[in-house]
């Protein structure tokens, strides 16, 4: 698995072989950051943009948002063999500052969180 733009381009990540957890495919990423670039109705500075990577797995989508770069990703997972190769995929990439790990399943996520943080909320 690779990162498909930005200034990671072409670097790899380890991902697991589980039926658990599922990786986006590079074509996937692609079309979601083509729709976002050229969408008339989606209008994001991804500067300033701080991405939620919900059921995060071991990152793919989250480490491209910074590729790409995004302000921060924070990244929710619970699977623990996830969370191992989502931390070394973080630290591989020296991209610990601009991300975030949560631990617990997505309805703790919510429960916990502040309401100083702001998302831009794209449904995909």
């Amino acid at each position: 698995m690779r990162i498909v733009s930005g200034f990671l381009k072409g670097k790899k990540i380890d991902f697991l072989k589980s039926l658990a957890t599922r990786p986006l495919r590079d074509y996937v990423k692609e079309n979601i950051f083509n729709i976002i670039s050229h969408s008339n109705l989606i209008k994001l500075n991804l500067e300033k943009v701080n991405v939620l990577d919900l059921y995060s797995g071991v990152g793919s989508f989250g480490i491209e948002c910074i590729s790409r770069g995004v302000k921060k990703t924070t990244f929710v997972e619970k699977d623990k063999e996830a969370l191992k190769v989502l931390k070394k995929n973080i630290a591989y990439l020296k991209i610990e500052k601009k991300s975030a790990i949560f631990e617990v399943n997505v309805f703790s996520f919510f429960n916990r969180v502040g309401k100083n943080e702001k998302y831009e909320i794209i449904f995909i």
